[in-house]
């Protein structure tokens, strides 16, 4: 009866060499996810084709107004400012529909979020027409390859 009752004799060095792998698994599992985590918001557009051209600066990405230039359009916060086709084909530098929007927005701080696959002269027109709307501080987001 007494060996009924007794506690079975557990091997412990058994249960030490089978948790060791799980702590190392979880070593891994916790600097992954270290190494993942960003505080830095999003900075993706609701375009699914978009896709912001590589950096190699490490600078965080502060929020502020955002222009958005994609295939589809040109956004400002979001929404839709103009066409792109249009202003790739125009010798024009100047957005007349987003340096309107522009001025009408207070704060000197843009950003200028471009599509990776459109051609530099739709982000430079951009850029002009920030800077002739009044914005000193113009910024242009990529992708930094790290964060990767």
């Amino acid at each position: 009866m007494r060996r009924l009752l007794a506690k079975p004799q557990a091997n412990t060095s058994l249960g030490v060499a089978a948790l060791a792998p799980m702590v190392d698994m979880l070593t891994i599992l916790l600097v992954f996810l270290l190494k993942s985590y960003s505080t830095d918001a999003p900075v993706r557009p609701g375009d699914t084709n978009f896709e912001l051209p590589m950096s190699i600066s490490e600078q965080p990405v502060q929020r502020t107004l955002a222009i958005d230039l994609t295939a589809h359009g040109i956004y400002l916060q979001d929404q839709r400012i103009a066409g792109t086709r249009y202003y790739l084909e125009q010798d024009d530098t100047l957005i007349t529909e987003l340096y309107g929007a522009l001025q009408q927005l207070p704060g000197d701080r843009v950003q200028v979020r471009a599509d990776a696959d459109l051609p530099y002269s739709l982000t430079r027109k951009a850029l002009f027409t920030a800077q002739q709307a009044g914005k000193r501080k113009v910024t242009v987001v990529t992708v930094s390859r790290s964060s990767l």
